[in-house]
């Protein structure tokens, strides 16, 4: 599957890594956010305001590079979804219509991995490496805490995801037929797939559901856990540092939700590239 990405965004490449470093960028200006707002709100309990200064500034250098990412990135990932589209339709003349339909809709899973999940991912990684750096110069024992919850998220990924994937793989199937039941004019046929669908989109939103309430569920139990700890074993703890290591921990646990979400993208986009390679 990687592979195949690879070979559709190589002559991108260049403006990707652009649109990747902006993101670097300005979620390491993030991370900085929960040191530098404690740090502010200490000054101004304290009548000091240089501190708030520098969090202005801080934010306001995060939206330059956001900015500077979402004028540029649209033009490319449009570009790419054309180059999937034009070649999918270049090779697939034996293709019935209702295939190709389908097909060129789902071919926007692959933008929306590139867009979406690439930097979901990105921010993710930085996320999990730097608020466990702040996390652990702060407070050693609160950062193995935190790292304990990795094992049982996990854990969660493994028992849900095998049944996510069958109700993908399914849905999909079906939204390919979509045009030959149109095509067919038979009023019975067409409630019949629709019916399918919703029963399709129950099931997978009945396992979604619970796949995030056990995982919220773990990550409230840590995030409570290590503030017990991180708390009880400080002294002469500032509001401005209680408020930036409650940031820090959320944020981790936060980002440990990537993995699921991973795991959920990658079983949408090998079915989807399976398909289109089927034909290209």
């Amino acid at each position: 599957m990687i592979k195949w990405v690879i070979s559709v965004i190589e002559k991108y490449k260049k403006s990707l890594l652009l649109i990747y470093f902006y993101i670097f960028i300005a979620q390491s200006i993030f991370l900085i956010e929960p040191y530098v707002l404690g740090k502010s709100i200490d000054g101004l309990l304290k009548r000091e305001y240089q501190w708030v200064g520098v969090f202005l500034f801080i934010e306001l250098l995060s939206v330059f590079f956001i900015y500077k990412r979402m004028v540029f990135d649209t033009k490319i990932y449009t570009s790419i979804y054309n180059d999937i589209v034009f070649n999918y339709l270049d090779s697939s003349e034996d293709s019935n219509t209702s295939t190709k339909i389908a097909r060129t809709d789902l071919a926007h899973n692959i933008i929306d991995f590139l867009e979406h999940h690439i930097h979901y991912y990105i921010m993710s990684v930085l996320s999990i490496i730097g608020t466990l750096f702040f996390i652990f110069i702060s407070h050693p024992p609160t950062g193995f805490v935190v790292l304990f919850c990795v094992p049982f998220i996990c854990f969660i990924v493994w028992k849900f995801y095998k049944k996510i994937a069958q109700s993908t793989k399914i849905s999909h199937t079906q939204h390919e037929s979509k045009m030959n039941v149109f095509d067919s004019n038979n009023r019975e046929n067409i409630f019949s797939f629709f019916k399918r669908r919703r029963r399709l989109w129950i099931y997978g939103s009945t396992i979604q559901g619970k796949n995030w309430s056990s995982l919220n569920a773990i990550k409230s139990i840590f995030l409570v856990l290590a503030l017990v700890i991180f708390t009880n074993d400080s002294i002469d703890l500032t509001q401005g540092e209680a408020i930036a290591m409650y940031s820090y921990i959320n944020q981790f646990l936060v980002s440990l939700l990537s993995i699921p979400v991973g795991v959920d993208m990658f079983t949408r986009m090998s079915d989807v590239i399976k398909r289109l390679k089927t034909i290209i």
